[in-house]
């Protein structure tokens, strides 16, 4: 299977800019050098399953969302396992959250 770098990149730049870090905090933090973290996100260098583990776990984000082509459905899976075991009440809270998250995203 093969993958493409570039989209790679740009979803590991989406998930740092997502967490306001800065890529010398997160390249510090993976222990790798802020010029390669830059390359990584512009596509321009592959990455390690060390690294790739690393960044998933400094970013918050599974390697599933980062490595698969289609993130959505990765997304859509991680947020179902997040909501499991809510009460009906904690699911209404939620939805009221996410409609104004929603609302102040436009």
């Amino acid at each position: 299977m093969e993958y493409d770098i570039q989209l790679i990149g740009q979803r590991i730049k989406m998930a740092r800019k997502a967490k306001r870090y800065t890529q010398d905090y997160v390249s510090a933090r993976a222990n790798i050098g802020e010029k390669f973290l830059s390359q990584i996100e512009c596509g321009n260098a592959g990455l390690s399953v060390q690294t790739l583990l690393s960044l998933c776990e400094i970013l918050e984000v599974s390697p599933n969302y980062i490595l698969l082509a289609n993130p959505s459905k990765s997304t859509e899976n991680s947020i179902g396992d997040l909501l499991q075991g809510l009460t009906p009440r904690q699911l209404q809270d939620v939805e009221t959250i996410l409609k104004i998250f929603v609302k102040n995203c436009k």
